[in-house]
C-alpha cells in the first residue's frame, strides 16, 4: 500500500484519495483509552489519524530511550502504532525534532537544553539568548543531538511504514519552522546564521562590486558586510533587508532539505509533509506571507508537500474568505501537490474561544467547496498532559469531538456528517473543479515583511516614508488585496484562480478572461514586462493602486509604465472619488497616481474630487489595460460595485442567480456531476431563491446540492 501526493491529490494505489485525518496524541491520553479513540475516529469515516512524537517525552534522560512503556504506559508507542494498524487508520508520524504543540520546550528534551552550549541557541544582536528553548536550526551541536534522536525513531517508523505492512504512509518533517521569528519578531543572529548569509551573498552577487551597485554602498569584500539590525533608515538598510528575507528563505530551504535527506537515509519511503501556520485570532491575512517563507524549498523539492493550519476559532462574515484565498495561493505556489490542512480546526486551544459546532461545519463544507483534497482535524481528542509536560497546563484543547475520556461532543456529529458526504462521492467530488474566468496575481516580494514586522509586538523595522514611498507593502497586500480584492469577489461569488506571477507565462494568464494585479511602488523588471506582453498579446489587466516604477531594491524601473505608453504624476485629493459612474466611492489614501492622456485609445474612468484623472483604460496592442491610481479595499457597497462594473467590461457573470445576495455559492463540476454549495455565514436563517428554486438555510449552516450531469 503506497501513499502519494504528485497530481494535485493525494494517491493511494494508484487511486485518487481523499485523506481525512484525525489528530490524537497518545501521550496526552491513558492508553487503556487509546483503542476507544481510535474506534470513534474510524466510526465517524476517517480513515487516517495523525500524532506528534516527542522526543522529550521517549528520550527522558539522555541516551535513555523508552518506545514500550517501560518507564510509563503511555510511552508505549509501538503498541499505539499497531492499535491504529488493527483499527484500520492510516499514521501521521510527527517526530520533530520540533514538535510545538503546547508541549513544554516545544518538544525539545529538558536535558538537551542544559547541555547545549549557547552558541546552539538562537541569538538576538547583541549575542544574547532569545528564549531557553528556541535552538538555532543549523548549529552543528543541535544537528548532532537531533541525528542522534533520528537514529533511535526513524528505524521503527521504518519499521512500520506502509512497504512494511504498516500504518504509516507519511511523515512531517519538523514543525511550523520560522514560526517563533514571524510571532515574536526576534531574528536569530546565531554565528551560523551570519556566515551562511555572507556565503548567501556572495553567491547571489559573485562579487563584492555587483551587490554595490545594487546597494549603493562601498563594501570592500562580503566578510565586511553586516547583517541588517535595527530600522530600516535608508535605501541601503532596506536592501540589506530585502536580501536577509531572501536568505531566510533560503536558510529554512536548508535546514528541511537537510532532515529529508537525512529521513530518507534510514529507508523511509512514506509521503513527506510540513505544516505551515499563519492564522490570529481568527484571522489569515499573514497566512500568505508564511506560505511565501517555504518559496525556495517548494520549488526545489517537490518530494515535501506543505500543508496549511486552518484555525478560524469561529467562522463569520469578516473571515468567511480566508480558507479559499489561502487554498488558492498555496495551489499557486504548489502546483504539485494537494491543498490540504495539515490542521484543520476541531475544537479550540484556548478555553476563551467558543465554536460552535455549526460554525466549524460550515467551514468545512466551505473548505470542500474551495478546493480542499485532505485534512487533518486538530484535536480530533482532547488530551490531559502528563505532569510538567503541557506549556500551558494540564489540559489540551477544549470543545473536541471526543473529550479525553472519548465522549462525543455536538463536534463529533458535524465531522461524521462531513466524512459521511465525502466517502461516498470517492473520486467524483475529489476530481471535480470550478471554473475561474478571474486570475488575480500574486506578487510574492510584497510578503517578504516577517523580519521588519513583528505579529504578536507589532514592531516596525520598515516606514515607507524615509524611503519616499507612499504604499506600504503589508498595508497593501492584507488590506487591498487580501481583506480587499479577494474577499469582495468571494462576497459576490466570482469564482478566482491565483497565478504566482514570478512563475507563469503569458500563455497561462491568457487563460483567463482578466487578470487582477495589485501592486506597490515597486516590482522586478521581468514580471513588469510580464504584466506588458499579456497586454500586448490580447490580455485584459486591472492594475491598482499604483503603477510600479521601482524595481526590488528601489532602483528606478519604470519597465511597464513605458510598455504601456502611461504619463503619470502624484497628488493629494480628497479621499472620495467618482469611478466608472460610481459617486463618492471611498479610496484608502489621499495620495494618488494622476494620470495624462496620450492618445485616442485612452479613456477616463476615474476622477479624483479635485478634477484629475485617476483611472484610465487604454488599448495597448491586442488588449487592454485598467489602472487605478488609488487605493480601494472593501468596506462599503460601492467598492463591489465598483469590482462587478469592471468584471461586466469582459462580460464575466455569475454561474447562476441567486435572490439573496447574502448567500454565497460554489458550482464545483465532476464527470457525472455538479456539486451546488449554499453558504449561509449570517446568523439568522435564509430563505431565497437559486435560478427560481426555493431554498431554506439556517444560521451559519451550509446546504450541498448534487446535480446529474
Amino acid at each position: 500500500m503506497s501513499l502519494d501526493a504528485a497530481k494535485g491529490y493525494f494517491v493511494k494505489n494508484g487511486k485518487p484519495f481523499f485523506l481525512i485525518s484525525g489528530e490524537i496524541h497518545y501521550f496526552r491520553l491513558n492508553p487503556k483509552l487509546w483503542e476507544k479513540h481510535l474506534g470513534l475516529l474510524k466510526q465517524s469515516g476517517a480513515n487516517t489519524t495523525s500524532t506528534y512524537i516527542p522526543w522529550d517525552w521517549h528520550e527522558y534522560e539522555e541516551g535513555k530511550f523508552d518506545f514500550t512503556g517501560e518507564t510509563n504506559p503511555a510511552r508505549n508507542l509501538i503498541k499505539y502504532i499497531k492499535l491504529c494498524k488493527k483499527n484500520g487508520l492510516q499514521l501521521i508520524v510527527k517526530p520533530g525534532p520540533y514538535i510545538l504543540a503546547e508541549y513544554e520546550a516545544e518538544g525539545l528534551p529538558g536535558w538537551l537544553l542544559k547541555r547545549i552550549s549557547k552558541n546552539s541557541f538562537a541569538l538576538d544582536e547583541f549575542g544574547n539568548i532569545i528564549s531557553p528553548n528556541i535552538v538555532s536550526y543549523m548549529t552543528d551541536e543541535f544537528l548532532e543531538y537531533t541525528f542522534r534522536w533520528y537514529d533511535r525513531i526513524m528505524p521503527l517508523i521504518t519499521n512500520y511504514q506502509a512497504s512494511n505492512g504498516g500504518p504509516i504512509t507519511m511523515m512531517q518533517v519538523c514543525n511550523e519552522v520560522g514560526v517563533f521569528q514571524w510571532l515574536s519578531g526576534k531574528i536569530d543572529y546565531n554565528p551560523t546564521v551570519i556566515n551562511l548569509y555572507k556565503e548567501f551573498l556572495n553567491e547571489k552577487y559573485n562579487s563584492i562590486e555587483n551587490l554595490n551597485s545594487v546597494y549603493g554602498t562601498q563594501y570592500l569584500s562580503f566578510e565586511k558586510i553586516s547583517t541588517p539590525i535595527g530600522k530600516i533608515e535608508n535605501k541601503q538598510d532596506y536592501c540589506a533587508y530585502f536580501d536577509f528575507h531572501l536568505f531566510y528563505r533560503h536558510y529554512f530551504a536548508m535546514y528541511l532539505d537537510l532532515l529529508i535527506k537525512k529521513i530518507r537515509s534510514y529507508g523511509i519511503n512514506v509521503q513527506l509533509t510540513h505544516n505551515i501556520p499563519g492564522w490570529i485570532y481568527g484571522n489569515a491575512a499573514e497566512l500568505p506571507m508564511l506560505i511565501s517563507t517555504y518559496e525556495e524549498i517548494m520549488r526545489t523539492r517537490e518530494d515535501l508537500i506543505f500543508g496549511l493550519d486552518h484555525i478560524p476559532e469561529f467562522v463569520t462574515f469578516r473571515n468567511a474568505h480566508s480558507d479559499l484565498a489561502c487554498n488558492k495561493i498555496l495551489e499557486a505556489m504548489q502546483p504539485y501537490g494537494p491543498v490540504w490542512a495539515a490542521e484543520f480546526q476541531s475544537g479550540t486551544r484556548e478555553h476563551h474561544v467558543k465554536c460552535d459546532a455549526n460554525d466549524l461545519e460550515t467551514f468545512y463544507f466551505a473548505s470542500l467547496a474551495h478546493g480542499l483534497k485532505g485534512f487533518n482535524y486538530y484535536m480530533f481528542s482532547q488530551g490531559i498532559n502528563p505532569n510538567g509536560k503541557g506549556y500551558y497546563g494540564k489540559t489540551f484543547y477544549y470543545q473536541t469531538p471526543l473529550s479525553a475520556n472519548g465522549v462525543k461532543s455536538p463536534l463529533y456529529d458535524s465531522t461524521k456528517k462531513v466524512n459521511d458526504f465525502i466517502n461516498p462521492e470517492k473520486e467524483e467530488f475529489l476530481l471535480s473543479e470550478v471554473k475561474s474566468e478571474i486570475c488575480v496575481g500574486f506578487y510574492k516580494p510584497y510578503f517578504y515583511t516577517e523580519l521588519t514586522t513583528s505579529q504578536l509586538l507589532k514592531e516596525k523595522r520598515l516606514y515607507i516614508e524615509k524611503l519616499g514611498l507612499t504604499l506600504d507593502p503589508r498595508f497593501v497586500r492584507e488590506e487591498i488585496f487580501f481583506n480587499g480584492l479577494l474577499r469582495g469577489l468571494q462576497t459576490l461569488s466570482f469564482n478566482y484562480n491565483i497565478s504566482d506571477l514570478e512563475n507563469t507565462s503569458t500563455e497561462n494568464l491568457l487563460r483567463y478572461k482578466q487578470l487582477w494585479v495589485v501592486t506597490t511602488e515597486f516590482m522586478d523588471a521581468s514580471t513588469q514586462k510580464l504584466l506588458a506582453d499579456y497586454v500586448k498579446n490580447g490580455g485584459s489587466l486591472i492594475l491598482y493602486p499604483a503603477i510600479p516604477i521601482l524595481d526590488l531594491y528601489l532602483n528606478p524601473c519604470p519597465v511597464l509604465k513605458d510598455e504601456l505608453g502611461v504619463k503619470l504624476t502624484k497628488s493629494v485629493s480628497p479621499n472620495k472619488v467618482d469611478a466608472f459612474g460610481i459617486e463618492d466611492m471611498f479610496t484608502v489614501f489621499q495620495e494618488k497616481q494622476i494620470f495624462q492622456k496620450g492618445d485616442n485609445s485612452c479613456e477616463t474612468v476615474s476622477m479624483t474630487k479635485t478634477g484629475d484623472v485617476c483611472g484610465i483604460r487604454k488599448n495597448i496592442g491586442d488588449g487592454v489595460v485598467t489602472i487605478l491610481g488609488f487605493a480601494f479595499g472593501y468596506t462599503t457597497d460601492e467598492h463591489l460595485h465598483l469590482i462587478e462594473k469592471i468584471l461586466s467590461l469582459d462580460k464575466i457573470k455569475r454561474q447562476i442567480k441567486v435572490s439573496d445576495p447574502d448567500i454565497q455559492f460554489v458550482i464545483r463540476k465532476g464527470k457525472k456531476c455538479t456539486y451546488m454549495f449554499l453558504l449561509n455565514y449570517h446568523n439568522q436563517k435564509k430563505t431565497f431563491t437559486v435560478d427560481s428554486k426555493k431554498y431554506n438555510l439556517n444560521p451559519f449552516s451550509c446546504k450541498v446540492v448534487k446535480m446529474k450531469l
